[in-house]
């Protein structure tokens, strides 16, 4: 555990770091290999919080960050001068961990990053458009070639003048159009499925598709109403005069005149939270001055949307009417879009949800075209003929019913490779989410031929990344040398610690009295709840007696009995017993209140039970909020530990002493074997520039 903790840590330095040519002026030579000042100053303001936290560091902290990387370049120069680079376990871990980045750095790279990029530009704009929605998602060709001519059809008929309204009211098969004639309000970025958002962010204001657009619900046609700049979430006031829907001309406008007199009364001065709290009928927003806080676009009744996103800051609408009653708003101010390093994680999230798999599909699918990849349909039939539809994927023979011939045949090809069926088994094994597919199924034979023909052309397409971005072959750079670094300090440090009994044992009796005990005391505590179970618990421990009538054989004349008080006396119990019967804290039930050996300073307890007598045992005293009882059954001054008793610390100690000796004595011949010249006035020159260069920007 301790060795990987090293290895990842080395790692994480050198991914840091960075790997960089030389070039110009230098700040160290080792053995003729330069560190540039370029190298040094990217590296160190990687380490450092940035150019411009670097800039204000002094040259002291630089030259022993300097230090710092000379050593690590050292190792790593020494881990290729002793063929780590050629160990064939290691060489498995780099081609694992290239695959895996690969694929994960094309992502990045040819999807992600340019996707949420295009996703904060376009959240920069609102855009208001309409729609004909045509047909469904059948997937029957013959359907869609009809709703593809009806929708072509509707296109002509926009064409020669026919209004889209009309044409929505008559032809579109979405239920709404019925009431919004197509209108679907503003909307940004985020909130369409892809295609028809793509289309809507192709249009200008005015335009009108040409083409239907196809989505998961059918045939669109698609125009643009309006664009304007997206002002974020509104933060408004209001305040609301109740009006049923079917109130009379009189009643509406005697409502309307009452509100129009407190609208002038607040554009005179008065405090529009001060009217809001008086009359307001909307009592929840009435009660904090009429604030609705921030409002999103279309997250409130269509004419209560239209009108504060039409306002200014700082503004009162007219008299609004809704279904809810008259309005009188007031709009303090808009959000605005954030800047895109502040939005960048909410932009990730948000476009893994809603687009990430259709861009990757469109991404495979471009490849597949780029590289030829084909699918035999002819293996493709062999295979489902042949499997056993009575197994599945679990099961380890599912395949035993294939040919020797059929194996070898070529399931996939691309780019001048072929891959086997046999191949594509393999991966099949090695792959959880093809696990537990049974064939019986029509889908598991399709899910798998497009599982793995999908995995093997990105990871194909992945693998060229080394040419097209500098960076990727940079990481691959850092990783290796990071597993060099950790092979070379394995073999030349951590393996040549090997502490045993008798080493151990020298070592702690050269460093005895780093090992010692304090003074400790062993308390048996009885924990109760109140001071009232406090006073029965001492009195069962010491005994007492008690009052008992018994009746006399003898009554009176009125035959009435007569009773003679008896005294009896109650044994106390022990402290053990006690403790079974009372003791209340849970953590030492079992062990009938016992601690064990424990530090004086470590509480209350152990303090008070070391100052205590060792024969009072009835004592009570307040405590974490309750009562306790001690009995202290051992009180021990400190001293050093034997070494079984320290043997723990004492191994933990002698590795981490004896691995920074062999540490120092391999990186003193290293620097034996490799010269280091250290440049201390380009050190000193260091982060003179103005400005960072562009890629520390």
């Amino acid at each position: 555990m301790r060795f990987k903790t090293l290895m990842m840590t080395t790692i994480a330095f050198l991914m840091v770091t960075g790997f960089i040519g030389c070039g110009g002026s230098y700040v160290a030579d080792i053995a003729g290999e330069k560190i540039s000042v370029e190298e040094f100053e990217q590296v160190y303001a990687k380490n450092n919080g940035g150019w411009e936290a670097a800039k204000k560091t002094s040259v002291e902290d630089r030259q022993k960050f300097l230090d710092l990387y000379v050593k690590f370049r050292l190792k790593v120069k020494e881990a290729y001068a002793l063929g780590y680079d050629k160990d064939k376990e290691l060489q498995s871990e780099l081609n694992d961990y290239r695959k895996n980045l690969a694929v994960s750095y094309m992502l990045e790279k040819e999807i992600t990053k340019p996707a949420l990029e295009r996703l904060y530009n376009r959240k920069r704009q609102e855009i208001r458009a309409s729609h004909i929605l045509i047909g469904n998602n059948s997937q029957n060709p013959a359907d869609t070639l009809a709703y593809f001519t009806t929708a072509m059809a509707i296109i002509d008929s926009l064409r020669q003048g026919v209004p889209f309204a009309q044409l929505a009211l008559r032809h579109s098969t979405d239920p709404s159009a019925q009431y919004n004639q197509g209108d679907l309000y503003y909307f940004s970025a985020g909130m369409m499925v892809p295609e028809f958002e793509d289309a809507v962010y192709s249009l200008k204001k005015g335009e009108v598709s040409t083409v239907p657009v196809r989505t998961q619900f059918g045939y669109h046609i698609i125009t643009v109403t309006d664009i304007l700049p997206n002002q974020g979430p509104i933060h408004v006031s209001h305040i609301m005069k109740r009006l049923a829907p079917n109130a009379s001309p009189e009643d509406s406008a005697a409502a309307a005149k009452e509100l129009s007199a407190y609208r002038d009364s607040i554009l005179a001065g008065k405090d529009f939270g001060l009217v809001a709290r008086n009359i307001s009928d909307d009592t929840f927003s009435g009660g904090r001055d009429g604030d609705l806080g921030f409002v999103d676009r279309g997250r409130t009744v269509r004419e209560f949307d239209d009108v504060i996103f039409s306002m200014k800051d700082s503004s009162i609408s007219q008299i609004v009417r809704t279904q809810f009653g008259l309005h009188l708003i007031k709009r303090h101010t808009s959000k605005g879009i954030a800047p895109y390093n502040e939005m960048e994680q909410q932009l990730k999230s948000e476009y893994q949800n809603y687009r990430f798999q259709y861009d990757q599909e469109r991404m495979v699918e471009k490849i597949k075209k780029e590289y030829a990849f084909t699918e035999n349909a002819d293996v493709i039939s062999a295979f489902t003929g042949a499997v056993d539809p009575k197994s599945s994927t679990d099961d380890a023979n599912w395949d035993s019913t294939f040919t020797p011939s059929l194996r070898r045949a070529a399931i996939f090809t691309y780019a001048g490779k072929s891959i086997t069926l046999d191949s594509v088994i393999a991966l099949v094994r090695l792959n959880p989410e093809l696990n537990s597919l049974r064939f019986d199924l029509p889908a598991t034979i399709s899910t798998i031929v497009k599982k793995t023909g999908t995995n093997l052309i990105t990871e194909y397409h992945a693998q060229q990344l080394q040419s097209k971005f500098p960076g990727f072959a940079r990481t691959m750079k850092e990783y290796e040398e990071g597993i060099l670094l950790f092979k070379a300090e394995q073999e030349q440090v951590w393996n040549k610690v090997q502490p045993t009994d008798s080493s151990l044992r020298l070592f702690h009796a050269a460093n005895r009295t780093k090992y010692t005990w304090p003074d400790r005391v062993n308390a048996q505590e009885i924990y109760v709840k109140n001071d009232s179970i406090a006073k029965l618990v001492k009195r069962s421990m010491t005994g007492y007696t008690m009052d008992s009538l018994v009746a006399r054989k003898t009554k009176t004349k009125n035959k009435k009995p007569v009773y003679d008080t008896l005294k009896i006396a109650v044994a106390p119990i022990t402290f053990d017993s006690a403790a079974v019967l009372f003791n209340d804290r849970e953590a030492t039930k079992e062990s009938r209140g016992e601690h064990g050996l424990e530090p004086v300073t470590k509480n209350d307890l152990t303090r008070r039970a070391w100052t205590q007598s060792m024969d009072d045992t009835t004592s009570f005293f307040a405590n974490e909020g309750g009562y306790s009882i001690v009995k202290v059954l051992k009180k021990e001054a400190s001293r050093e530990k034997t070494f079984e008793e320290a043997v723990s610390e004492v191994s933990g100690a002698f590795q981490e002493h004896e691995t920074k000796r062999i540490g120092d004595e391999w990186y003193a011949s290293l620097q034996k074997k490799y010269p280091v010249v250290l440049n201390a006035a380009a050190v000193g020159k260091t982060f003179t520039g103005q400005t960072a260069p562009a890629d520390q920007q």
